[in-house]
């Protein structure tokens, strides 16, 4: 076969692969993998909470996915202690990415918040999981039930770190 007759039947081979893939992807209802969108913070609400925006000024509220900050309860010095430590963390997080974050959605929560994976560009090629950084310092534990995130195995082994280095939280068990 000449290679002019096999460039229609590599196109066609090509064209029928695609609608077949379309297809599927229609039959089977699920949703797309969600990709990885560019926002700026604009606050840091809490230990697991931003408000971050776009450049066309849509704005939305980032629960991070996977883990739970230590919350203010009146009269527990310890829980406010460790609830502004992962708070000024995040803080630290944010203004080293130069407010630039990688939002990944996940979910939406009961409040209409965007749960997401948050992370922001590091030195060379590395990514930083704000999520991984919280838990090896041992400002979070990781959400038992609920949404399960993409990176919830590193996760968990970042939560293992904290506990064998008896870091923030994991100091205060007894």
């Amino acid at each position: 076969m000449k290679p002019l007759q096999r460039t229609p039947i590599i196109l066609t081979v090509i064209a029928g692969a695609i609608i077949t893939t379309i297809l599927i992807f229609q039959r089977t209802k699920q949703p797309s993998i969600a990709l990885t969108e560019e926002w700026i913070a604009t606050q840091v609400a809490d230990g697991d909470s931003i408000t971050v925006r776009q450049t066309d000024g849509s704005q939305m509220s980032v629960e991070l996915c996977g883990i739970d900050a230590p919350e203010v309860k009146q009269g527990e010095v310890p829980a406010q202690t460790l609830s502004n430590e992962a708070k000024d963390k995040l803080l630290k997080l944010v203004a080293t990415a130069d407010n630039q974050l990688m939002i990944i959605p996940v979910a939406k929560d009961k409040q209409g918040h965007t749960v997401a994976e948050v992370m922001a560009h590091g030195q060379g090629e590395a990514e930083i999981s704000f999520q991984e950084e919280l838990l090896k310092n041992g400002l979070a534990k990781t959400r038992l039930g609920g949404v399960e995130c993409p990176n919830q195995i590193a996760f968990e082994n970042a939560q293992r770190i904290a506990k064998a280095s008896k870091a923030g939280i994991w100091g205060q068990l007894k």
